[in-house]
C-alpha cells in the first residue's frame, strides 16, 4: 500500500465494474440552503454508489456570497475549487502509487478571477520532471471533476410548483465579475485531504476524502460532492439576493444538485466510459410568498450569476502548470 492508498481496494472495484457495469454509477446529492436569518448553509445528501446506498452527513456554514448576515465561512466558490483540486491530486497520487511512485507531498493552489481558472501542483519525492508531466497528464484526461472544469456539462433546472419540469438552464454569457476566491489543497494520505481558503483571514480547513466503497474512511465529503455543494450553495446565495432585490422579500430559498460520476473513466475500467460529470441537476424548491412571475424572474437572475454554475457549464479558461519540488537532504 504506497502513500496509504489502496490500490488494492481500487483494483477490486475495478473487478466489480467489469462484472457489473451498474457498479460503475456513482449517484451523488447537495443541498444549500440561504435565509436572511439564519445565512448560508450547504449539506451533502444520500448517495448511491453502484448498487449501495450510502446516508453520509456532513455540513458547512458558509459566507454569502452578497455579503448578507451569516457564517465568516469559506464562499461557494471554495466549495467548488475545493471539489476540483482535490479530485485532480487524488488522480494524481493514485495514478502515481499505481506506477510505484512514492510522494513526499502534493499540493494544489487554485484561483478563480472571475472568467478564468489558475491553478499549479507542486509534487515532492517524485524523481524527475518526465514522471510529473505524465501524472499531471493524467490529471487532465481522468479526473473526473478536472474535465467537468475543462468540458462543458449541462445543469438541467427545475422550479417552480414541485420543482418540475426539467428544462435546459444554461445561461449565455458570463455572470458579471463576482469575488474572486482562490484555495490551496493539500494531500495528507491515501484518500485525505485538506483545502484552507487563501485569504488574507484564512478560514477552518474543510476535510476531504473518499466513501468507504472508494477505498476511504468518511473523514469528509468526496470531492464530487464539495463541487455539488458550491454549485447549490452559489444558486441559494443568488436567489436571496435577488429575491430582495427584484421583488423586496427576504424569503427562505432551498436548492437541491445532483449529478452522476462513471467510476470507470477515472478507474480507467472502461475506455468508453465519460470520464466528467453527467446527468447534472439543479433543483430550486419553490418558497413561500412570491407569486409565478417573481419566482420565475429571480432564478432566471440567479443562475446567470452563478460563477460556479458557469464552471460547470461553459468550461471557462483553465490553466495548470505542475512543479516538482526537490526531495531534502537527509
Amino acid at each position: 500500500m504506497r502513500n496509504s492508498f489502496n490500490t488494492a481496494g481500487f483494483s477490486e472495484v475495478v473487478h466489480e465494474i467489469r462484472n457489473d457495469p451498474a457498479e460503475a454509477a456513482f449517484l451523488y446529492t447537495a443541498e444549500a440552503q440561504s435565509s436572511l436569518y439564519r445565512g448560508l448553509s450547504a449539506r451533502i445528501g444520500p448517495a448511491l454508489f453502484g448498487t449501495v446506498k450510502s446516508a453520509r452527513r456532513f455540513s458547512v456554514e458558509l459566507r454569502d456570497v452578497s455579503d448578507a448576515p451569516g457564517a465568516d465561512g469559506p464562499l461557494p466558490m471554495h466549495l467548488a475549487l475545493t471539489g476540483i483540486a482535490s479530485c485532480a491530486l487524488t488522480t494524481l497520487v493514485g495514478g502515481g502509487s499505481a506506477q510505484s511512485v512514492v510522494f513526499e507531498s502534493a499540493d494544489m493552489d487554485i484561483a478563480w478571477d472571475g472568467g478564468a481558472v489558475a491553478s499549479r501542483i507542486d509534487v515532492g519525492g517524485v524523481p524527475d520532471d518526465a514522471t510529473v508531466a505524465e501524472l499531471v497528464d493524467q490529471v487532465e484526461r481522468f479526473s473526473p471533476n478536472y474535465t467537468t472544469l475543462t468540458r462543458p456539462v449541462p445543469v438541467a433546472l427545475r422550479h417552480g410548483p414541485g420543482a418540475a419540469p426539467a428544462s435546459a438552464g444554461t445561461a449565455e454569457g458570463a455572470p458579471a465579475a463576482g469575488r474572486p476566491a482562490a484555495c490551496q489543497v493539500r494531500w495528507i494520505s491515501g484518500t485525505q485531504l485538506t483545502s484552507a481558503p487563501l485569504d488574507p483571514e484564512p478560514g477552518e480547513e474543510l476535510r476531504v476524502d473518499a466513501p468507504k466503497q472508494l477505498t476511504g474512511v468518511d473523514w469528509g465529503p468526496n470531492p464530487q460532492e464539495y463541487l455539488l455543494m458550491g454549485l447549490a450553495a452559489d444558486v441559494a446565495s443568488h436567489l436571496g439576493r435577488f429575491a430582495r432585490e427584484l421583488t423586496g422579500r427576504a424569503v427562505t430559498w432551498r436548492v437541491a444538485v445532483r449529478g452522476t460520476e462513471d467510476v470507470g473513466g477515472l478507474l480507467q475500467a472502461d475506455p468508453s466510459a465519460v470520464v466528467q460529470l453527467q446527468d447534472m441537476e439543479c433543483a430550486v424548491a419553490e418558497p413561500a410568498g412570491l407569486s409565478g412571475t417573481e419566482l420565475e424572474k429571480v432564478v432566471v437572475a440567479a443562475w446567470a450569476a452563478s460563477e460556479v454554475r458557469y464552471l460547470i457549464e461553459a468550461a471557462p479558461a483553465v490553466r495548470l502548470t505542475s512543479h516538482r519540488v526537490e526531495s531534502c537532504p537527509v
